[in-house]
């Protein structure tokens, strides 16, 4: 039995049994590996072992050739180890010690648990990754020196979102239900071959997706690159419900034309922010309890914005990697009804809603910065939460165009006072090529003290960031914090509805153009578009001159804001 390696027998069970290389010592915390293989077949644990062993080896021998990054697939399996080696110890331990508990004492450790949970949440929101460390290097020992930051943390994401699953598993025990079908733990290695072998195609599912989204490194914000690979795992879960095809053993020849045509019709009865909503049930619980809570369904945009991300990626498949079969989604998106809905998904703020915000106490006088939509005798100038919406309205710039300005990005171009915005900086993100432009300030920018609040960060940092006071997100990006608080603040001066966001400040502005008499070309060039035709590709574009000039001609009549020494 010892010929075979890898493998030891106890209590007629087999299990994995692997001395650890001695510069890879504290791996897992302990000089060996020892896992049950949950088999007492000698073939099947043959399998099984190999299996594990190799799983083992990959992970290792991809950081210490240098990879940049590790795969999504990679992570989830680091974090599922943490969150089943801590609910195993748990367990074990709730089964051995549990004795006629008392309900304040069940209530109050349920209660610990969810707080727990949440701490570990906002550190991955905020990137607090400090609590984290411990872990990893329990795991990895000192190889985690030698690992890249962005390898690193990524780990240390893992580990978190392990430990935020592990008190969800906790507050389960604690309160008793420890036969909950949750806290089943994984059985990496199933009895069936079938669930041991993974795919043996040269297009296996997670395999094209991997070398998808490396091509779109640095191409892609993270946000957007966390959007599409979600929408890949919806999918892949609908697969697995469906047609009960394991993620392991899908590849692109499984998906025809008529699983496609199936996929969209679930979409048509999804409901919106589902993980959210439903985040332990599959895509067809999901729609039984959407029509039995009457949830709202997903938009057409975003039913296309799936299936297009699919059709991509069989298009990526074909063209990159010589898939030689034809794409199942190709033509599956209602082009034509998203462009007729375009228009109305997003609303510009009407005259009286731009009047109650540019006279809300924000801009009038606040309490405080955090309860800023109360009235008070602060007005705070020195704020992104001041300035931003003000940009928004004069500029029509995305909400992360803005906040990610630096200080010498507002500069004179030809003697016109500019935005540059360009890719000079690494947490810098621009939609487009359209969208690297220098757009002009408008004088009541100006005379509102803009300039002297530039100046002002400059004898701070001349190469620092404009709104320091503006934190990057979770996903990379400045903008979602501030848009969840723009929308909060809309709320609370009652001015929200469902279809005028920050967004809005862009339909208006184009508005403004066109009841100017501007030129769409124009109006589209200004805000970072293209508008597709043929003239466009020819000369060198609108001067800043002329697009500070067709500026001047919009009306802006519902900004009444006093010049500095005014509101002082």
């Amino acid at each position: 039995m010892n010929t075979v390696s890898y493998l030891s027998v106890r209590h007629q069970r087999f299990y994995f049994r692997r001395s650890v290389p001695k510069n890879l010592r504290g791996v897992f915390g302990q000089r060996e590996v020892i896992r049950s293989l949950i088999t007492s077949d000698l073939r099947v644990a043959q399998r099984a072992a190999i299996a594990m062993a190799d799983l083992l080896d990959k992970l290792f021998e991809k950081i210490s050739k240098g990879a940049t990054l590790l795969t999504q697939e990679e992570l989830r399996r680091f974090s599922t180890r943490v969150c089943q080696d801590q609910t195993h110890v748990l367990l074990t331990e709730a089964l051995e010690t549990f004795d006629n508990r008392s309900d304040e004492d069940v209530e109050l450790e349920a209660f610990t648990t969810r707080t727990f949970r949440d701490e570990i949440l906002v550190d991955l929101r905020k990137s607090r990754l400090s609590s984290a460390t411990p872990i990893v290097e329990k795991y990895f020992g000192d190889r985690a020196e030698s690992f890249s930051k962005a390898i690193y943390n990524q780990l240390c994401r893992a580990a978190l979102h392990g430990l935020a699953d592990f008190y969800s598993n906790a507050e389960l025990i604690v309160k008793g239900e420890l036969e909950h079908p949750d806290l089943i733990l994984e059985e990496l290695f199933s009895e069936e071959q079938e669930q041991t072998t993974p795919c043996n195609s040269e297009f296996q599912f997670q395999g094209v997706i991997d070398k998808y989204l490396a091509q779109q490194q640095g191409v892609w914000s993270t946000k957007q690159h966390r959007s599409v690979l979600a929408i890949f795992t919806f999918f892949v879960e609908f697969i697995e419900v469906t047609e009960g095809i394991r993620a392991t053993k899908l590849s692109l020849e499984n998906i025809s034309t008529k699983t496609a045509r199936a996929f969209k019709e679930l979409l048509q009865r999804s409901p919106s922010n589902a993980k959210k909503i439903y985040p332990t049930l599959n895509p067809i619980e999901m729609i039984d309890a959407a029509e039995r809570d009457g949830a709202k369904l997903l938009s057409t945009t975003t039913q296309n914005n799936y299936l297009q991300s699919l059709s991509s990626l069989f298009n990526f498949a074909i063209q990159e990697l010589d898939y030689v079969s034809s794409n199942p989604f190709k033509g599956k998106g209602n082009t034509k009804k998203t462009k007729l809905n375009k228009r109305s998904q997003r609303l510009p703020f009407s005259q009286e809603q731009l009047t109650d915000l540019f006279s809300s106490p924000l801009y009038t006088g606040c309490k405080t910065l955090a309860s800023c939509h109360k009235a008070g005798r602060m007005i705070p100038v020195g704020s992104h939460k001041y300035w931003v919406p003000l940009i928004g309205l004069y500029s029509g710039m995305r909400e992360q165009e803005i906040l990610q300005l630096y200080v010498e990005d507002v500069r004179q171009y030809e003697n016109i006072w500019v935005f540059d915005l360009n890719l000079n900086h690494p947490d810098k993100k621009l939609k487009t090529i359209q969208s690297k432009r220098l757009v002009p300030l408008h004088e009541d920018l100006i005379s509102m003290g803009f300039l002297s609040f530039q100046e002002s960060h400059a004898k701070q940092d001349a190469k620092g960031r404009l709104f320091t006071d503006a934190p990057m997100a979770a996903d990379g990006t400045y903008s979602s914090t501030f848009s969840k608080w723009f929308s909060r603040y809309l709320i609370n001066i009652g001015i929200k509805t469902d279809k005028t966001s920050f967004h809005s400040f862009r339909h208006n502005i184009k508005d403004g153009f066109r009841n100017s008499g501007c030129s769409d070309e124009l109006a589209e060039n200004f805000v970072g578009r293209s508008t597709g035709t043929t003239g466009e590709a020819y000369g060198q574009g609108f001067s800043v001159a002329r697009l500070h000039e067709a500026l001047h001609h919009i009306e802006f009549d519902c900004v009444q804001i006093p010049a500095p020494e005014v509101r002082q």
